[in-house]
């Protein structure tokens, strides 16, 4: 039978946002997908602050004929905010509508499946957490029939726009992908996109170490590049070799991520065709949450699983926090198709 059970916040965190930073979407070994990538501040209880310290350099002087020191400062710091939404999920499950037609020979099995119904909700709720992550927009209005949630709170891709208008990100790091591109059947317009977007890093992001960066890329990119290697005879110089022997893709010594959530995604919100590439440091996306937050009669109950008699159904309901932000929006370079 199922078991009537509540969890707390902090072991919710633990057994359920935390596993699905590491698991939704399972790729396999190295790249797990879509959430491993991003830093967790699990302690956002409304709004706080991101401090961006930077260390200054260029300080040495040189010495004169004086007991002047000219002091500089060592460090500088500028702040900005990273928010949550309060957000939730609720679902039931009711045997009777469950077990129809054919279905019925399976009734007399129903514990077996019914043990199945808590990891297919936590499952999509992970999914919409993915969804939303990078995609989220509370201003946008979902298409009728929507199949993936984008507007329960902002995702990566809305800062990212808000930064390139803001000029945080500068127009010379951006890219636009034309309406109907398709780079299953065009390899050589996926590697010039990679090398567009390489050339488009500042000489201080260059300048750090291969390792440190990635690509981010929609699914057909990833394909339109390894045809590339493929058909150039190049594929040598477009995998890296990891520790346990196994090759990951890579362009320039730079590992190449294939995001599966982002084509869908972008065809149901933009109607068509279309894709995404971020080059970007690794960490650099955020994802805020707060383990503490519950609700319930103690205010600290973020899962809830039990069964009502009267209405012979069993209950799933969970609550959490939720938001994003950029680390350091000015080490991104990004192309992207037009989608509102």
């Amino acid at each position: 039978m199922f078991e009537t059970y509540e969890i707390d916040s902090l072991s919710f965190h633990e057994m359920v946002i935390q596993p699905a930073f590491a698991d939704i979407v399972p790729e396999g070994f190295p790249f797990q997908g879509t959430l491993n990538e991003f830093t967790i501040m699990d302690n956002v209880v409304s709004k706080r602050p991101i401090i961006d310290i930077r260390r200054v350099q260029n300080i040495l002087q040189r010495r004169d004929a004086s007991c002047d020191i000219n002091y500089k400062k060592v460090v500088g710091a500028t702040t900005r905010q990273i928010s949550v939404e309060e957000i939730y999920g609720a679902t039931q499950f009711c045997r009777n509508e469950f077990y129809t037609g054919c279905l019925k020979e399976y009734r007399a099995r129903d514990p077996l499946f019914g043990n199945k119904i808590l990891p297919y909700f936590q499952g999509a709720v992970n999914v919409d957490i993915a969804s939303n992550a990078y995609f989220g927009d509370v201003d946008r209005v979902s298409p009728i029939n929507a199949v993936w949630s984008t507007n329960i709170f902002d995702g990566i891709f809305k800062w990212i726009k808000k930064y390139i208008t803001a000029q945080v990100i500068p127009a010379g790091q951006t890219a636009a992908i034309a309406d109907g591109t398709d780079y299953t059947t065009n390899a050589t317009a996926a590697y010039n996109l990679f090398n567009t977007l390489f050339y488009k890093q500042s000489v201080l992001m260059d300048a750090f170490a291969d390792d440190q960066k990635a690509f981010y890329v929609s699914k057909d990119l990833a394909s339109g590049l390894k045809d590339y290697y493929i058909s150039t005879g190049t594929q040598a110089q477009g995998y890296t070799l990891l520790a346990n022997g196994i090759e990951e893709l890579s362009f320039k010594g730079i590992p190449v991520l294939t995001e599966k959530l982002w084509k869908p995604i972008i065809n149901e919100i933009k109607g068509s065709l279309g894709h995404a590439a971020i080059l970007t440091l690794r960490g650099n996306f955020v994802f805020a949450t707060d383990k503490e937050y519950g609700e319930g009669e103690d205010g600290k109950t973020a899962l809830e699983v039990w069964y009502e008699k009267k209405e012979m159904q069993w209950y799933y309901r969970l609550f959490l926090k939720a938001g994003t932000q950029v680390a350091l929006p000015e080490f991104i370079v990004i192309a992207l198709s037009s989608w509102s």
